[in-house]
């Protein structure tokens, strides 16, 4: 890494760490209004933190992936929701690298404009000339209500049916709609990471030219670099993690904190002096330790090798996906053990292992990181696995 990216990276987490008060203050915001609040989401925005590994041409600041962890998993601690939205705007802004140079111009105009949208397959999309018409509905668009762009994929028809690439799948596009070509549906009620907005949203017949579409599986990137050579979907399910782990640490310290000020009943000492405690901090340190040790080594290592050149294997990817993992589940134990050992105290809305046990468990239900991806991680690590276009 350049002297430069270096300055660029510790500026980067040193605006994550500033805004830290900023997004605590408005946390119970977010939780009330079911969004992130709109001082945080500006503050984010005028940091560079919503568009961290966006393509330098393109207005980003091409952070790396450690670093963009390490901001995603700050911002996590002070509050989930918030490290969320960090999380989705940030560190999906590496997509843009394989939008066509026209559609990344146009998008970009203005650098600091922000995109997120939704993988799910969940759209249709009827080839015209010069692009597409696409209708479509997709679930889960965290921060929508922030967003200049959104993009949801779709699969590409023929008639009544999907068109089929080489391979045996259907082929897919990502069209980018500008956010006033979307529909928002008030859909995001639910019990963890409240605070997203990941409300679903719609088009109706919408045509998005070829240059604000990216095809699926990815091809090579309009703008090279060394970011843009590591696995993309390891990334995202890295960056996943990252935000597990914040969550994890601020729970971890939450119990740290209520034990040593709260005295149980029948007890004539604080929490901390009762044994049980402390084992279940040193068992929650260890693994939430070792959870953060292994996914940070696992993609260093992978970073290291993009940055020398060398080519990525299909078990490497798999070791990065399988650390992102096993950081969630880490991550949720921590929590888990954290939460159970407040006692009752913690089922209060006011205390923040509440809202932490709430938060991890929805990370836990994403498509990158739930319990269910160490079964092909698993394979391809056994030799059984080779041709995943999507990993």
């Amino acid at each position: 890494m350049t002297s430069n990216a270096s300055a660029g990276s510790a500026s980067l987490l040193d605006a994550a760490r500033s805004l830290v008060p900023l997004v605590k203050e408005h946390a119970d915001q977010g939780e009330r209004e079911r969004r992130l609040p709109d001082p945080v989401a500006k503050a984010f925005r005028e940091a560079g933190i919503l568009r961290m590994c966006r393509p330098r041409a393109l207005g980003g600041t091409e952070a790396d992936p450690i670093t963009a962890m390490e901001v995603i998993e700050e911002l996590s601690r002070a509050d989930g929701a918030a490290g969320w939205c960090a999380m989705i705007c940030g560190a999906t802004g590496a997509f843009d690298a394989y939008l066509p140079v026209e559609g990344g111009k146009e998008m970009y105009a203005s650098p600091d404009a922000v995109t997120a949208g939704v993988f799910a397959p969940t759209g249709r999309a009827v080839e015209v000339e010069g692009g597409y018409r696409i209708t479509g509905r997709w679930a889960m668009a965290s921060a929508c209500h922030h967003c200049d762009w959104l993009g949801g994929t779709a699969v590409v028809f023929d008639g009544a049916a999907p068109r089929m690439l080489p391979v045996g799948i259907p082929e897919c596009v990502v069209p980018l709609f500008r956010a006033s070509e979307c529909k928002i549906l008030d859909t995001w009620s639910v019990s963890g990471l409240v605070g997203t907005g990941s409300h679903d949203f719609e088009v109706v017949d919408v045509f998005a030219p070829s240059s604000r579409c990216i095809r699926l599986p990815l091809r090579t990137p309009s703008h090279p670099a060394p970011l843009f050579a590591f696995p993309f979907f390891g990334l995202l399910a890295s960056a996943v993690a990252a935000t597990s782990l914040g969550i994890a640490r601020a729970a971890v310290d939450e119990l740290v904190r209520l034990a040593a000020t709260k005295t149980p009943h029948g007890m004539t000492a604080s929490l901390a002096t009762r044994p049980s405690t402390a084992l279940v901090v040193a068992e929650a340190e260890a693994t939430l330790g070792a959870a953060r040790a292994y996914l940070f080594e696992s993609v260093r290592d992978v970073w290291n090798a993009v940055n020398a050149g060398a080519p990525i294997t299909i078990k490497e990817r798999a070791r990065v996906r399988l650390a992102a993992t096993n950081a969630v589940l880490g991550a949720a134990r921590a929590v888990d053990l954290a939460f159970s050992a407040g006692g009752a105290t913690a089922l209060y809305t006011k205390s923040p292992l509440q809202r932490c046990f709430r938060d991890v468990h929805a990370v836990t239900q994403h498509a990158m990181v739930a319990p269910h991806t160490r079964e092909v991680q698993g394979r391809v690590l056994l030799g059984l696995d080779a041709d995943l276009p999507m990993f």
